[in-house]
């Protein structure tokens, strides 16, 4: 297994390059400015920070929690000096409500994963930007685990104080596991970050706890996890400590699912539940979807027979960044197989062309094919990180350009639209149409729907997985397999790699994605060094010229979509990479019925809208055709600074409308100026209409 570590294609970890100017800098100070802090206030005011400190008291009659729906305010249980914890329970009806100073409700069975995952981002700006506070805040919530675990390892908030004596009784449904996941990356990040070991002792402790009671040998519990995570975590957690147990855990978890009996069915047996109950989803959680028992927790077959992508998105996201994962580190093909069936029903079926993924709000799921609708789509804001985090590990599996185009239209579409520009306020959901009128008149209860960016929600796993994902980023830009490095995404950014047994400095300047000019200086220690330099093109490039100390080269791109530069590169040289970008119209397959007779704009890695703050109202009757010229400009005072694209199009005559619903076709149309802006920056100046998909005639 070793050997095979050795040798296998590995990405270039966070650590060893930082982020220097660009794109990038700027929304990496703004998530340490303000996104992480606002994120911290929020945990703290609502109780996660401090919900493993034991403040909470059950109360007897079992009746802590109680819902007043005649006056908008919650009893509970009070304790002097507690602190204010806000619950789901108003969200469906878009409510927000006042809660006593005083009180301390029970912790949220996924508490402990919002907290790890701020952990996880504060420690991975941490390495980079020392601050000693937010040190000391994550020092203060490793003591408090501390003194929560138990003597066998357990650590869990939820079940040590709201249902002690039920751990691992209802793993389907209470994110027991999933919780065990993100406690352990946030512990490997911040070990990784600072060299202090605690946290990660303690997660080791309770992975090896869980070792203990979950596995295939006799007497211990053959189950897996309902919410996928762990078993990605458990790799990073092998890779840090090489103990070889946290890899076969993964694998079991993997191969695991599936099953038949189904592990769920035998655990509600076991306690008495109908596995069927609907729950707040709305559904049966065993057959309510079509693919089968509990097609939701994509447990309905076994990973390696699952070629249609179903159920929730991110539990399947992050179940195939662990199948990627694993099956890099054991070779086994049968695993890459399974990946590559899944990934090619995901990116060409049910992807969204922004990058996101997970059609149906009920569900947080999976649609059939090819339906993909604009205004109502769901796209939650993780689902789009996990696809990016299974396009990294893919790149790990096998080299191509598909991968890094994915990665790259999520990061710079579906992912970064989950934050504000001011960086205080998030999307869980990621429309490609808005139509103000349809959330006004309350048709779309849901507040995590709204298409307004909301200060935080109380299911707030996106604004840390933003955080965390923003702050790593540079753990997805490079592979390298012995003397080969591959770069898939073009950072401002400086760091080392090792080649030859020598470390060989890289400085990668360029104002991308605003422009497609890039220069990288290569510093060996000695004077040269050979080894190949791998270059992704990506699909939307128009041209590509390469020059090395300013003379151009010719270049090849191969099959996998990549320019190979085998040389022996001197001290100080510089390779510049000019990609072309023009902006360009996009259709979608004609199955994609929401999309047909409509075309996108893409310029760069950015996919454009029309936004009501530009061109008025009705953006729906705006028509483009064949000879409309787009031209981009970068405006200084739009948005902080961007691009735009402007545009001549048509719009049919309104007056010719008056007092009529129906008629003979045959409209008028007349000449507008159309502005578009990437859709990423849409609903941060106020909220009004917006469209990704316009006519085309």
């Amino acid at each position: 297994m070793e050997d095979m570590w050795k040798k296998r294609t590995e990405r270039i970890s966070w650590r060893d390059f930082r982020i220097m100017e660009g794109f990038w800098k700027k929304r990496q100070e703004r998530n340490r400015q303000v996104t992480l802090p606002t994120i911290y206030e929020f945990f703290q005011d609502t109780g996660r920070m401090d919900s493993m400190k034991g403040l909470y008291k059950p109360d007897p009659t079992g009746k802590d929690i109680l819902r007043d729906r005649a006056n908008g305010k919650e009893e509970g249980v009070f304790l002097p000096g507690g602190e204010i914890i806000s619950f789901q329970l108003s969200e469906l009806n878009g409510e927000e409500l006042e809660m006593d100073p005083n009180l301390v409700p029970r912790p949220h069975p996924y508490w402990d994963s919002d907290v790890a995952k701020w952990i996880e981002g504060a420690s991975y700006a941490l390495l980079h930007e020392p601050n000693p506070e937010v040190e000391k805040q994550i020092d203060k919530i490793v003591e408090a685990y501390e003194k929560l675990q138990g003597e066998d390892g357990y650590v869990n908030t939820y079940f040590t104080f709201v249902e002690p004596g039920k751990r691992f009784t209802n793993i389907h449904e209470k994110h027991e596991l999933y919780c065990a996941g993100h406690m352990t990356e946030a512990a490997v990040a911040y070990y990784e970050s600072t060299g202090k070991d605690r946290y990660l002792k303690l997660m080791c402790r309770y992975i090896d706890y869980i070792d203990r009671v979950i596995g295939p040998e006799e007497g211990k519990l053959h189950a897996y996890p309902g919410h996928q995570e762990l078993e990605l975590a458990l790799v990073k957690l092998y890779e840090v400590t090489k103990e070889p147990r946290y890899l076969r855990l993964a694998e079991y978890f993997i191969n695991e699912r599936g099953k038949q009996p189904y592990y769920f069915d035998i655990e509600c047996a076991r306690e008495g539940r109908n596995p069927n109950q609907p729950t707040g989803k709305g559904f049966g959680l065993r057959d309510g979807m079509p693919q089968g028992p509990f097609a939701h927790f994509q447990a309905h077959l076994p990973v390696r027979e699952q070629k249609d992508a179903a159920g929730h998105a991110v539990r399947l996201m992050y179940q195939c960044c662990a199948m990627a994962d694993v099956a890099a580190r054991t070779g086994d093909e049968s695993l890459k197989k399974a990946c590559r069936d899944l990934w090619d029903n995901v990116t060409l079926e049910k992807m969204y062309i922004t990058g996101g993924v997970g059609a149906e709000a009920h569900g947080e799921r999976f649609s059939f094919s090819y339906q993909l609708p604009n205004e109502q789509a769901y796209n939650e804001t993780c689902a789009a990180i996990g696809l990016a985090m299974w396009a990294a590990r893919m790149l790990q599996l096998e080299n191509h350009r598909k991968y890094g185009d994915v990665l790259e239209r999520a990061l710079y579409n579906g992912i970064i639209s989950g934050v504000s520009q001011d960086g205080k306020n998030f999307f869980y959901a990621n429309h490609l149409e808005c139509m103000p009128a349809v959330y006004e008149d309350r048709v779309e209860r849901q507040t995590r729907m709204f298409p307004v960016r909301q200060g935080d929600f109380p299911v707030s796993c996106c604004p840390p997985n933003l955080a965390r994902f923003t702050e790593s980023i540079t753990g997805y830009a490079m592979t390298q397999r012995e003397d080969t490095l591959f770069l898939h995404l073009y950072l401002d950014m400086e760091g080392k790699i090792s080649v030859r047994g020598q470390q060989v400095g890289l400085r990668v300047q360029t104002l991308y994605p605003d422009e497609g000019n890039v220069f990288l200086r290569v510093t060996p220690e000695e004077k040269e060094v050979r080894f190949t330099l791998a270059l992704r093109i990506p699909q939307w490039c128009q041209g590509v010229k390469i020059t090395i100390c300013g003379e151009k080269i010719s270049t090849q791109v191969a099959e996998d979509g990549y320019v190979y530069l085998d040389r022996s590169w001197k001290q100080g040289e510089e390779l510049g990479l000019f990609l072309e970008m023009r902006p360009f119209l996009l259709e979608a397959n004609p199955r994609v019925r929401m999309d047909c007779g409509k075309v996108s704009i893409q310029c760069g890695p950015f996919i454009y809208c029309l936004e009501e703050a530009d061109n008025g109202t009705e953006l729906f009757d705006i028509c483009l055709d064949a000879d409309t010229r787009l031209e981009r400009l970068y405006d200084p005072e739009l948005l902080g600074g961007t691009s735009c694209i402007v545009a001549k199009a048509k719009r049919r005559v309104r007056e010719d409308w008056q007092g009529c619903l129906y008629r003979q076709a045959g409209s008028r149309y007349q000449d507008c100026d159309i502005r578009a802006i990437p859709y990423y920056l849409w609903s941060n100046r106020r909220i009004g209409e917006m469209v990704v998909w316009i006519r085309y005639r």
